[in-house]
């Protein structure tokens, strides 16, 4: 995963004072982000446990094998789970109230079919290399990857993305074809099951950043012109969120990717994979670069920059409708005096 009057901060707020393009003509108290409170040990236990059989389970399992059995896990959650199915149909029909309701059940059904592949996928990353990635992930455009990430690797880059696709497949596909990503990462509230997505996610060259304190850190990693990832498509509590339009409501949003865009001036790339047809193959799509906006008002800049970087990760949410998590509930904080949406 605090006064409204406050401006909102960023990761950017961590930045080290010997930066000069970190530096404001006011300075601002530095502002931490608060580590997730961890659960119960005897119940964190118990989903560790439950974890890492399925895990093995899956890793058992000859992937393609594997791939199906978590296709119908997906559905299984879809028939099942009704308490995330009724947060997916809402979000739909705040997202698309011109659809029918058949054609919201359908989207989110594959929604969580993807889900339930993503699981399947995760479990078998251990096997990809730098040799047969191809195999599962390729270029859309491979021209424009090599210019784009060429020209990147003079400057470093932040990559604009979300939990859209197979996100962890996606950090591998970087990897693998040239460009690891630093990777913001903040802890889940159960340690053991957060440490091995941790090194899931870094034994292919990535390096997981922990979001708590994260500034100095991601800022040292951009002087070092390494590439920076950072979801922008979850609900942002606390003092961390900027309201800003996400399809037909404010959103509160994380602003630490367009605060970091502000004050490091390196290029925002947004990228994105895309499952083909339902398959364990997919196509790694990169867009053209974000500007963020600069009128001079720091606080003005900051929430119009992550409402434009919210609006281009709306347009791949449009094109690929069931590539996006939807039952995470993307409009829980509400702004002062409106009504809650989940209740």
């Amino acid at each position: 995963m605090a006064p409204e009057s406050s401006p909102p901060p960023t990761l950017a707020d961590e930045l080290p004072d010997e930066s000069a393009s970190a530096r404001r003509p006011h300075p601002r108290k530095k502002k931490l982000i608060r580590p997730a409170r961890e659960k119960n040990r005897l119940v964190a236990y118990g989903e560790y446990l439950l974890f890492t059989g399925l895990f093995s389970f899956f890793r058992a399992l000859p992937f393609r094998v594997a791939f199906r059995v978590g296709e119908w896990i997906g559905w299984l959650l879809y028939v099942c789970d009704w308490s995330h199915r009724r947060v997916g149909l809402i979000n739909l029909a705040l997202a698309f109230p011109e659809k029918s309701e058949t054609e919201r059940r359908a989207i989110l059904r594959e929604s969580m079919l993807n889900l339930g592949r993503l699981i399947a996928e995760f479990c078998h990353l251990h096997t990809l290399t730098k040799d047969n990635i191809a195999e599962r992930v390729r270029l859309a455009n491979p021209e424009y990857w090599r210019a784009l990430t060429s020209t990147c690797q003079e400057t470093g880059a932040l990559i604009l993305t979300g939990h859209f696709g197979n996100w962890e497949l996606s950090g591998y596909a970087h990897a693998y074809y040239g460009f690891p990503l630093h990777i913001v990462h903040r802890r889940l509230r159960n340690p053991l099951i957060d440490n091995v997505i941790v090194q899931v996610r870094e034994q292919c060259g990535n390096k997981v950043i922990r979001k708590t304190g994260a500034g100095i850190e991601v800022f040292r990693a951009i002087r070092q012109k390494a590439f920076v990832v950072a979801a922008v498509d979850q609900n942002a509590s606390g003092r961390m969120g900027v309201f800003v339009p996400f399809f037909s409501r404010l959103a509160s949003t994380s602003g630490g990717l367009a605060g970091l865009a502000l004050a490091s001036g390196v290029p925002v790339i947004p990228a994105f994979l895309v499952r083909e047809h339902g398959s364990w193959r997919h196509r790694l799509e990169v867009r053209p670069p974000v500007e963020p906006v600069r009128t001079g008002d720091q606080e003005t800049d900051l929430r119009e920059t992550t409402a434009k970087f919210t609006a281009v990760f709306q347009q791949i949410i449009e094109q690929y409708p069931d590539h996006w998590l939807w039952i995470h509930k993307r409009w829980k904080r509400r702004p002062e005096g409106e009504e809650p949406i989940y209740s």
